[in-house]
């Protein structure tokens, strides 16, 4: 069924932005380093260090996004998933690893463009290729399908508010008990000066273990713009439950060309 629903989601997509494809796009690239920390309800704190590298195609409202990671983690009981952080079940050695993170592909298409009372809507798929090394707990070593759709909208001038409803189907390996997740972000961005933004984004989510509470998170941060190509965004993360990392920190440059 999950897999019914997403390639009837990719094969529309398709369908309506194949005239998109006949103009240039502008190429993406992007990578940045995240830092969490966190016990996610269990007895034992557990450091992330995720650099994802992105690149990407834009057409007009269409977009495509391949992103891959290197993760380097210590834990004894949790795994990253294409929906976030999940608890393992059982006593686990606590090791440190690094290495390839799973691989992700995301495409997404602006159907309804902002106007003066409707914002701007734009559903995505996300697909997560196991890549990563499931017997280093780097991964699930299963695939993982999101849907989802973002909407922003532009008020009092220079505010901008953020929503994301997202649906991740979860792919759970032998003797795991992992579940499909609902998601979702809020938020909104004010433009100080024109190269300058602040912004701040309320992050919730259904747990993916029953070992852990939904997680929920705080983010904090800021975007400058150097120039017309290049950016440089940064924030810091505070967990509101046992389910989210206590604390994150992040940094990242982005070119658009």
């Amino acid at each position: 069924m999950r897999y019914c629903a997403v390639m009837i989601v990719v094969g529309l997509t398709f369908v309506g932005v194949t005239p998109a494809l006949a103009e240039d796009p502008h190429w993406l690239f992007s990578t940045s380093i995240n830092y969490s920390r966190g016990d996610y309800g269990t007895d034992e704190n557990t450091t992330i260090v995720y650099v994802p590298f992105t690149f990407g195609a834009a057409w007009d409202r269409l977009e495509f996004k391949l992103t891959v990671p290197y993760l380097r983690q210590t834990s004894e009981n949790v795994t990253v998933t294409g929906g976030g952080v999940a608890v393992r079940s059982g006593q686990q050695a606590r090791t440190t690893e690094g290495g390839i993170g799973d691989i992700l592909l995301r495409g997404s298409y602006i159907i309804l463009e902002e106007q003066q009372v409707l914002p701007e809507v734009a559903p995505y798929v996300k697909i997560k290729f196991p890549t990563a090394d499931e017997d280093r707990g780097l991964g699930t070593g299963k695939f993982d399908e999101t849907l989802g759709v973002d909407f922003a909208k532009t008020f009092l001038e220079r505010w901008t508010g953020f929503l994301t409803l997202a649906y991740t189907f979860i792919g759970s390996p032998s003797g795991a008990d992992l579940r499909d997740s609902f998601s979702w972000s809020m938020g909104a961005a004010y433009s100080v000066t024109r190269p300058l933004s602040v912004f701040a984004f309320l992050d919730g989510a259904q747990a993916i273990s029953p070992h852990q509470v939904d997680p929920w998170g705080l983010r904090f941060g800021s975007e400058y713009r150097l120039t017309r190509v290049m950016k440089l965004t940064g924030s810091v993360g505070v967990g509101l439950t046992r389910g989210e990392a206590d604390f994150s920190l992040s940094g990242g440059v982005a070119f658009r060309f």
